[in-house]
């Protein structure tokens, strides 16, 4: 248990000394209490390749994986000798040999990095490290189908075809959802298939990014939320006015469940500390929040709400892309409709009614025609905040001027759902930039991006997407609002989509 979980417990518990007990004690006692029905016998050593498959055996099995030695081996059941059967398996070898046996006792997947150091070989990366083997609580009590494929995504490899199949037959709920996080083939900063949509020709994955977040297996003990939380109520209730530029700023990277249990709840706390001390430069401020803590957190996001309850102008959208992070045109019709109805369903829990939104560059043209005028049928989702992926490359479908076609209305009725011009500010300065082609408009200093925002035609309603990638921070946003011209106001995001609906029916 670390600070984080130290920090939780305070401050949902108010628990300030919890009572502990050393890792060899508790495996004693799940032994002995019959919780867990084992021993797993491995070496992690000479074994560390397939420790991401010893962890899914441990869920499948009830057991613990135990070496030689261990005090707790000695009375032990051994249920598996992994040792001797998968003795010099590689991870494919490995992952294989689990599927084969034991893939209708899973409930999803789950990508865990054995310590693949992808600097150093894209293809045949070394064995350098050690796996994040944080989530492996929380993969054991949810029997997650886990593994690392280092070349899955990589097509004509041993690797792509076998995870080719493991997609086509299982009994896992569709979109599938992939816990823990793919970091194979990192390219200008990001990593190639980590929104695992691309992967593989099904396009039926998304990503809940829980690489390393440990105690979630009792985090998750409570039933996931299913009644409404309550959202603040919009920061503005005023008519569209024509002599004005509407904006949102977005906190982004809620998709990461390790920033939500750490960096972003600091923010939060910083940001409520702000407000109660000047009231008056509390701005409207959407934070992406992981809609999967209604299940694997329920209490981190009642807190959450709780702290924007204390300003009355924080407010909650979901993170790329909705449900999960993936990119959801790619997906079938079939699987498309259920991400939309899930994301849905996300919403409306979450009582919000935006969502980022991040899509493939050269996606874009379908997604705009096909997959986002469907949230336009139950207006439940209204605001979407694109973001582009690579972030750097301008999306054509909104033309070359980033000063002109701030949102597009897509689909039929009364409820059309917007989407807003992507605009990405990851911090300040070269630093930020690095040697990212076309990436310094995303790397402003405050005072530029105030400019560029001032000059906006009046009328308009546009949005900001922060991400910390380049070094932003909740100081970045308090000094870009006291730059904005008086005619600049910041809103949230249901505010920002009814003025762009209005805009249009005002013919401005």
């Amino acid at each position: 248990m670390g600070d984080e979980d130290v920090g939780w417990l305070a401050d949902i518990f108010n628990v300030t000394n919890p009572p502990a007990i050393t890792p060899e004690a508790f495996v004693v006692r799940c032994l002995h209490d019959g919780v867990a029905r084992g021993r797993i016998r491995y070496n992690f050593t000479s074994q560390k390749e397939i420790v991401p498959n010893i962890v899914t055996l441990a869920g499948v099995l009830d057991s613990v994986p135990l070496e030689d030695g261990a005090s707790a081996a000695a009375n032990a059941t051994m249920t598996l000798d992994a040792l001797e059967v998968l003795n010099g398996f590689s991870s494919l070898q490995a992952t294989e040999w689990v599927y084969d046996r034991h893939v209708n006792a899973t409930s999803t997947i789950s990508m865990m990095n054995p310590g693949l150091d992808f600097s150093k070989s894209q293809l045949h990366p070394p064995l350098t490290g050690n796996p994040p083997i944080g989530l492996a609580d929380f993969i054991v009590k949810e029997r997650i189908m886990n593994f690392f494929l280092a070349n899955g995504c990589v097509p004509l490899t041993a690797e792509n075809r076998l995870l080719q199949r493991m997609l086509v037959s299982n009994p896992w709920p569709r979109p599938i959802t992939v816990y823990g996080y793919n970091n194979a083939h990192p390219v200008f900063g990001g990593d190639l298939f980590e929104a695992e949509t691309g992967c593989t020709k099904q396009h039926n994955m998304g990503q809940v990014a829980t690489d390393g977040v440990n105690n979630l297996a009792f985090w998750s003990r409570l039933p996931p939320i299913s009644t409404p939380l309550r959202q603040n109520p919009p920061s503005s209730v005023r008519p569209f006015n024509k002599s004005r530029t509407y904006i949102s700023l977005v906190v982004g990277d809620g998709d990461n469940v390790a920033f939500v249990k750490g960096s972003r709840k600091s923010w939060i706390k910083d940001r409520v500390s702000r407000c109660r001390s000047q009231p008056s430069s509390c701005f409207a401020l959407d934070w992406s929040l992981s809609p999967h803590l209604l299940h694997l957190a329920p209490e981190w996001a009642q807190w959450y709400y709780r702290q924007s309850y204390s300003t009355s102008n924080d407010f909650f959208v979901l993170p790329p892309s909705g449900h999960t992070y993936s990119y959801p045109s790619e997906m079938s019709e079939e699987n498309q409709k259920k991400f939309v109805e899930l994301t849905e369903r996300d919403c409306r829990i979450m009582s919000s009614s935006g969502t980022v939104a991040w899509e493939a560059a050269g996606s874009w043209g379908p997604a705009i025609q096909k997959y986002f005028p469907k949230y336009a049928a139950n207006g439940v989702v209204r605001s979407l905040f694109a973001v582009n992926v690579p972030y750097d490359i301008p999306i054509l479908e909104f033309g070359l001027d980033p000063k002109k076609n701030h949102f597009k209305l897509l689909g039929p009725g009364p409820t059309p759902a917007v989407l807003f011009r992507p605009r990405e500010w990851r911090g300040e300065g070269a630093h930020c930039a690095g040697k990212v082609p076309l990436g310094k408009p995303a790397c402003l200093t405050a005072a530029d991006m105030a400019k560029e925002i001032n000059t906006y035609t009046q009328g308009t309603s546009v949005h900001i997407y922060l991400t910390s990638d380049g070094g932003a921070s909740l100081d970045t946003l308090y000094q870009l609002v006291p730059l904005l011209d008086e005619h600049v106001e910041v809103v949230d995001h249901g505010t920002l989509a009814r003025m762009a609906v209005e805009s249009v029916t005002n013919g401005s």
